[in-house]
């Protein structure tokens, strides 16, 4: 702890020049002006500098996509979270991604700026934490700001803390808790609290932020603003945390290691309650009774993007566009795109180009026909290199597919439809590619669009959708035994794209898995479903094999389907039937050079 927080004592840095008086989302926001080392009496008894000061901390917020080499733009070695998914795979060899964890060699020594998430300020959060704790303690003496905007701008430093410690937690379990900024005199080996506290206190951060802060942006200001807390990004963490809280990883009647069971962070509660506590769910029942009711009380300034007359277009908005009601929590590291090759937003690159998050064919699978029906996979046994057919298996599908998946002969923006057979414009080069984009058949959609007309693109991470409150709702009434009452919730976010609702009579393990699967189409490539799976403990679903198409076309746009197997993870099933899943992979290890100065336990089977 001391080495993560002894560089951020004795220095405020802050951009004084590109901050004044007003929050801003364009260029001159997230342009870095020259840091400068200033005191901080002289930073909070200026009202411009103390608001710039808490500009500067939104910078350190979680974004999903790596930027460019260095730092924490390096996320995952220029790879993606999702590619350890049963969605995506990576086609991107010298990632963090097939580098430490397809081949099984992720471990406490490694290189964590190629990991899932780097405890040791890779991502910014103890930079972040301590700006916020910093402005929280010393806003008091700003003068020229009055008490109700102190309020305000108090609750969202809390909610700068709270979203850190949501990321830590998430994949860490019970963290440190750090709760004030700390001077050189302090004690930096803060001991590990349990899975339990922590949990409950980013849930009070976000309570406290909750109150001060306004349920939505003024009408008019949303755009200048966007990016901004207000209440309703309050409780929408809350309620992500408190499912996360309730699910059965650290909710259960056993530890999700039962191997391990006598190890400190088990014994000590750093990752298991201790027992399953079925209240936790009615806890998040209750917070989002809470949302539904504030939001229709203020005027249901929030809602879902809806489009009835072009769904795909009101789904790309929701997670694409800025200031669009949906989105409860966005972050960037700049305002907008200025081309595909730019070096500075490198994931429009590594995804597109060289497949660092390429989909499988269960992804694709997973999207029913437009009218609901669910897609019969069985279809791509019957077919072989040598059957040629012109019905088009990807046409008429679920709107979603064709936003987070490019597919064979969708509609994508150029001038052509999109050619993923072998050879085909957009597709593998040959029969024998085994990498890169496109290799499984398919290639990403979602964020880099067809790439050529990224120039000027808004440029921001969905890191809270509303949508995911509603999934998060009937995920909470299903396990509360309400199974009937979590419809509503799932059809609504259906209803956007203009697919019909459930059928009736599902039982609640049916109910949960198309709830599951409705997060996985709605929420792809946004860092959700590698969470869901480790909160319900999905051990098959990370053994599985995945697979991709090798699709050649015919003459008069006939085309073939070969299924194949894409290249093994370390922990996937064999052939031989050989299992090297353990459940050690849920959580992340803390670092060796963190664990060695006494003050943390280690996770599981690390």
């Amino acid at each position: 702890m001391k080495k993560i927080l002894n560089g951020l004592i004795l220095i405020l840095w802050m951009a004084l020049a590109s901050c004044a008086d007003t929050f801003k989302v364009g260029d001159a926001f997230l342009e870095k002006a020259p840091s400068v080392d200033v005191d901080k009496d002289v930073v909070f008894n200026d009202a411009n500098y103390a608001r710039a000061f808490l500009w500067n901390a939104y910078t350190s917020l979680y974004y999903g996509r790596p930027l460019n080499w260095g730092a924490k733009g390096n996320r995952m070695g220029m790879g993606a979270v999702d590619a350890l998914t049963d969605c995506f795979t990576s086609g991107l060899g010298w990632d963090g991604v097939n580098g430490l964890y397809y081949s099984g060699q992720f471990n406490a020594t490694s290189d964590y700026a190629s990991a899932v998430y780097s405890y040791s300020n890779g991502e910014d959060q103890w930079t972040g934490i301590r700006k916020a704790w910093l402005f929280i303690e010393n806003i008091a003496q700003t003068p020229n700001i009055d008490d109700k905007e102190k309020e305000r701008l108090k609750g969202e430093a809390k909610m700068i803390i709270a979203c850190h410690y949501a990321d830590m937690y998430r994949n860490y379990g019970g963290l440190p808790l750090v709760t004030k900024a700390f001077d050189p005199n302090d004690n930096f080996k803060l001991p590990r609290a349990t899975a339990r506290e922590t949990m409950q206190f980013i849930v009070n951060l976000c309570d406290e932020a909750f109150s001060v802060l306004p349920w939505a942006l003024q009408s008019g200001e949303q755009e200048q603003w966007a990016g901004r807390f207000t209440s309703a990004a309050a409780l929408g963490l809350k309620i992500r945390i408190l499912l996360f809280a309730a699910s059965p990883l650290f909710n259960d009647s056993e530890p999700y290691y039962p191997e391990e069971s006598s190890t400190a962070s088990v014994t000590e509660q750093h990752v298991w309650f201790g027992g399953k506590d079925m209240s936790l769910w009615d806890d998040v029942i209750d917070a989002c009774d809470l949302f539904m009711t504030r939001n229709q009380q203020e005027g249901n300034p929030w809602d879902l993007v809806k489009n009835p007359a072009n769904p795909r277009q009101a789904y790309q908005d929701a997670y694409f566009k800025r200031a669009n009601g949906e989105l409860l929590i966005d972050t960037r590291a700049r305002a907008t795109v200025s081309w595909y090759w730019d070096s500075n937003c490198y994931y429009l690159q590594s995804y597109g180009s060289y497949g660092a998050v390429t989909p499988v064919l269960e992804y694709v699978n997973l999207f029913p026909y437009a009218d609901g029906t669910p897609f019969d996979a069985s279809f791509w046994d019957e077919q072989n290199k040598d059957h040629y057919i012109a019905a088009d298996p990807f046409a008429n599908r679920d709107p979603r597919l064709y936003e987070n998946c490019l597919v064979n002969n969708a509609e994508f923006g150029l001038d052509h439809p999109a050619e993923l057979w072998i050879g085909g414009r957009e597709g593998p080069a040959n029969e024998l590619a085994g990498d890169g984009g496109a290799f499984t058949g398919f290639n990403i959609y979602k964020f880099i669009l067809d790439k050529e007309h990224m120039g000027g693109k808004q440029d921001q991470w969905p890191y809270l959708r509303l949508a995911e409150i509603y999934l998060s709702y009937a995920e909470a009434l299903n396990e509360a035994g309400h199974t009937g009452d979590a419809y509503q919730y799932v059809n609504y976010v259906r209803a956007r794209v203009n697919l019909s609702g459930l059928k009736q009579g599902l039982t609640q393990d049916e109910m949960r898995k198309e709830i599951l699967d409705e997060r996985a189409r709605e929420f792809g490539a946004e860092e959700v479903r590698y969470y869901d799976m480790i909160r319900w403990k999905q051990a098959e679903a990370f053994r599985k094999r995945l697979h991709g198409l090798r699709i050649r076309r015919g003459d008069n746009n006939t085309y073939s389907y070969e299924k194949f197997a894409v290249r093994k993870r370390f922990i996937q099933d064999s052939e031989d039937g050989t299992v090297f899943f353990t459940p050690k992979w849920y959580l992340s290890p803390f670092p060796f050079v963190e664990m060695n100065k006494g003050y943390l336990t280690q996770n599981p089977g690390w």
